[in-house]
């Protein structure tokens, strides 16, 4: 069996007037740097060591905070072998949303433990040697200049992402920044350039929608599909809407959404559908509860929801 890394950058991942598309594109940039700096120092904190205590004691924490979701990526090959990609780094980030619940050792076990359910041996070392290079990386974030809200332009947004790139060549091979990080670091030029486009006030209205487009035909189809993306969303939403004012079945809803998004991906907002008729049928059963009998809603709050939900009901209260 070849132990051999391989390496690759990717596995999958209407007009309105310039000045509002100026203020898009510049929350957009604002969105798109703030995912840099996200976790920061609270991840760096991550890195710490994690005992063989600590990850067992991890693992039903784990569960449960995670419970009804999976992390997404593909790792490695057939033969277990370490794929370099995007995916690891979203596979990091997936366990990094528990920063704050869980401790600094309880997660990293908690990758630990992820990880080692496909990768064989090597490719386990080598992920954790990716992932404590990372969690430098993004400790270090901290000493890259943010743009102020109010002074975000193309130019500075560039110069931004051009800091955080010569940061990360300190913790990682250019092969590796190519591998891991080469379909965001594309997506974030794009951004840079769409922003300057749209701050453009010398440009008519045609000749931005030109720019515009000709700079979205310079995506690979990655990135393409994630910037089409919203678009497609609120054409759905919005097609729904109509179509449940006009009183259409399931089924009729369901049709619309694989035609316009395809089978899979109509599969989950079903799914989501019922996911959320659950929450609000539990939320329904506790109000019910408050109304009749606070004590014994408190009793029945431990029961119907998880401790992190249980941070959403305040608004029910």
């Amino acid at each position: 069996m070849s132990n051999k890394i391989l390496l690759h950058t990717s596995r999958r991942p209407h007009k309105i007037a310039w000045a509002v598309a100026a203020c898009v594109g510049a929350l957009l940039a604002l969105a798109i740097y703030q995912r840099h700096a996200l976790h920061g120092e609270d991840a760096a904190h991550s890195a710490q060591s994690a005992s063989q205590t600590a990850q067992a004691t991890a693992t039903q924490d784990w569960t449960r905070s995670f419970a009804g979701t999976s992390p997404d990526g593909q790792l490695a090959t057939s033969g277990r072998d370490l794929v370099l990609s995007p995916d690891l780094i979203k596979r990091f980030e997936y366990h990094l949303t528990a920063v704050g619940e869980k401790t600094q050792a309880q997660i990293k076990a908690a990758i630990i433990q992820d990880i080692a359910a496909e990768l064989n041996e090597r490719g386990q070392k080598e992920a954790l040697r990716i992932l404590d290079a990372y969690l430098k990386f993004k400790t270090a974030l901290g000493s890259v200049t943010q743009p102020k809200l109010g002074e975000i332009s193309g130019a500075s947004l560039a110069q931004h992402f051009k800091s955080v790139r010569d940061l990360r060549a300190q913790y990682f091979q250019p092969n590796e920044v190519q591998a891991l990080f080469g379909n965001s670091d594309e997506y974030d030029d794009y951004t840079a350039k769409k922003l300057a486009i749209t701050q453009n006030s010398g440009l008519s209205s045609t000749e931005r929608e030109a720019q515009l487009q000709r700079l979205k035909d310079t995506l690979s189809p990655e990135n393409r599909a994630n910037v089409e993306q919203p678009v497609i969303h609120l054409t759905l939403a919005a097609k729904e809407e109509a179509a449940r004012r006009e009183g259409a079945s399931p089924e009729a809803i369901q049709q619309i959404r694989t035609n316009l998004v395809g089978a899979d991906a109509a599969k989950r907002l079903a799914a989501l559908d019922q996911e959320e008729a659950a929450w609000k049928t539990r939320i329904q059963q506790y109000k019910e509860a408050l109304a009749a009998d606070p004590t014994r809603a408190q009793q029945l709050k431990g029961t119907l929801f998880t401790p992190k939900e249980q941070l959403r009901l305040a608004a029910y209260e």
